[in-house]
């Protein structure tokens, strides 16, 4: 074999080297992609049950919090109801009082 023939032999085998090189790097890519991709998704997927789980957590306190504020003005409201009760006699006997007077 010639001089020649071993220089056009080698400059084939860089071709075909090179050729093999970009496929090999363009499937790399290719995968880092698809890994990526994955990764995104199972990220959104995630993010999106820990956002459901935080709403479901504060509807659940608001919950709650409305039942014990509903409760509290419920005792406020008979408070002011049995306060108001005790003094009808005397408000009663002052129109009463007024009026006939």
């Amino acid at each position: 074999m010639s001089m020649l023939d071993e220089i056009k032999a080698a400059e084939a085998a860089a071709a075909q080297a090179k050729k093999e090189a970009a496929l090999t790097s363009r499937n790399i890519l290719r995968d880092a992609e698809e890994a990526a991709n994955r990764e995104a998704a199972a990220m959104i997927s995630d993010a999106r049950a820990a956002a459901k789980d935080t709403v479901a957590k504060a509807e659940a306190h608001a919950r709650v919090r409305a039942k014990d504020l509903v409760a509290e003005r419920a005792r406020a409201d008979r408070a002011v109801a049995a306060a108001a009760e005790e003094k009808l006699s005397d408000a009663v006997a002052y129109i009463v009082e007024r009026v006939v007077v």
